[in-house]
């Protein structure tokens, strides 16, 4: 017994630590998607919904199949009655079973079966693009969290790198206010700025926070204070050769999964027409039967000397087929047909209205996507620019604070220039890849880092 603790206890130890490992792992990009992928709400909700379209498909293809069905009745009867073997009024007690066996087979019903099994097949296929739209959908997510994640981290890196640099220039001045070369006036100056720094780091470390959680929230996981991204080198982006606008588009039209289940969709929506003009057809039904019965009236012999009649007997010698074909003319049904019709062509113009809308709503987003491409390369241009320009102006003016040639105030004005010149280079930095990110979605391409 007390071997089964100990083993149980260590089966335990190690399935918390195998636990505490997984929380503490480091996730990279595609883990953070994979797992993304299984647990979002709406991509399982897109796979169950073709479930059910899969189930009304195989339901539509089993219609083409003969019906079977049977029935047993068991009755007792008291007074006069009709014994249900011979048709002749007993006035005896007593019991009878039917039994019955009928199938029915629709031979033709106006192409309804065959056009409503394409129809599912349509609504099948279309329901595997909408699984992809939605895995699409949260890969974009993902992405934008992973590089906010990404930037954060660079964000607080470079205001942790602030801080070491504000607080060595305090240290220096601090010697350069005792050994009487600066005023102490510009000791103070230089604290106040290492007290912002210190706050901007704690405020970039909030935002870090942020985005993490924002991150675990898209993974479906529970926040934890461990969870930390695999952090790649993020060099410099290339400036990539666009395409135009136009080709962007068509690209997009054949590779993105939604246009691809808008068109389907209004395949299916025509398909509903021709299943509803197939009521205007008749309607031809092959039906077969088998019954017999038994009642315990009856009875072999003579009516001087009557004998029982044994109940499978009975079964057998009651035995009785039936064929029959059935035809059914619709002459008039209260207008229920053509209003059907009616309403199946106003669903195929809504859908089709629908698939217009798909493809304008992906053209202007490849637009936008364009724009923001062309003006994120522009802007990482100019704030690279700006940032060499800021940095020597910076350099320059640390010298001669250093040496006593100019106060606080203007060297602090000058180092906050280059801090803020910083800070947008990191988002234009940011942005750039960001936006490419986006255009190679529309693409079709792999994002991947």
């Amino acid at each position: 017994m007390n071997r089964m603790k100990i083993i149980s206890a260590s089966l335990l130890f190690l399935l918390v630590a195998a636990t505490a490992d997984a929380q503490r792992a480091v996730w990279s990009f595609r883990q953070c998607l994979d797992t993304a992928l299984l647990k979002n709400i709406t991509v399982n909700q897109s796979r169950l919904v073709n479930e059910v379209n899969r189930v009304d498909l195989e339901q539509s293809k089993a219609a083409r199949i003969p019906s079977l069905s049977a029935s047993v009745n068991e009755g007792l009867n008291f007074g006069k009655n009709i014994d249900p073997t011979t048709n002749v009024f007993v006035t005896q007690s007593y019991n009878s079973t039917n039994l019955a066996l009928s199938s029915s087979l629709n031979l033709f019903n106006g192409l309804q079966n065959r056009n409503t099994i394409k129809q599912r097949k349509i609504d099948v296929e279309a329901g595997n693009y909408d699984i992809e739209t939605a895995r699409y959908n949260i890969t974009l997510s993902i992405t934008t969290a992973y590089l906010q994640v990404l930037f954060s981290y660079e964000i607080l890196s470079t205001a942790q790198s602030l801080v070491e640099a504000t607080t060595a220039q305090a240290d220096m001045t601090q010697k350069l206010v005792n050994a009487g070369k600066l005023p102490e006036s510009n000791l103070f100056q230089v604290r106040s700025q290492l007290a912002t720094d210190k706050l901007s780091v704690v405020n970039a470390e909030s935002q870090l926070a942020m985005a993490k959680v924002s991150l675990m929230q898209l993974m479906e996981i529970p926040v934890s204070d461990s969870f930390d991204i695999v952090r790649p080198e993020m060099e410099e982006p290339p400036y990539p050769l666009l395409p135009s606008n136009s080709q962007i588009y068509q690209t997009a039209l054949q590779v993105q999964p939604q246009i691809a289940s808008a068109s389907l969709y209004s395949k299916s929506a025509l398909m509903g027409i021709r299943i509803s003009e197939g009521a205007r057809y008749p309607r031809l039904n092959l039906n077969a039967g088998l019954n017999t019965n038994y009642a315990s009236s009856r009875k072999t012999g003579t009516a001087v000397n009557p004998e029982n009649y044994p109940f499978f007997e009975q079964i057998w010698d009651n035995l009785g087929q039936s064929f029959s074909l059935g035809l059914s003319i619709p002459i008039y049904s209260n207008r229920q047909i053509k209003s059907n019709i009616d309403r199946a062509k106003i669903n195929a113009e809504t859908i089709q209205l629908t698939e217009q809308n798909t493809k304008n709503a992906l053209r202007k987003n490849v637009e936008q996507t364009y724009t923001d491409l062309k003006s994120a390369m522009k802007k990482y241009e100019a704030t690279r620019e700006q940032l060499a320009a800021t940095e020597l102006s910076y350099r320059n003016a640390e010298k001669k604070f250093n040496v006593g040639l100019i106060n606080a105030i203007d060297f602090l004005i000058e180092k906050n220039n280059f801090t803020t010149a910083l800070s947008n280079l990191i988002q234009a930095k940011y942005n750039f890849i960001f936006q490419q990110k986006i255009l190679d979605f529309y693409l079709g391409k792999e994002i991947r880092f």
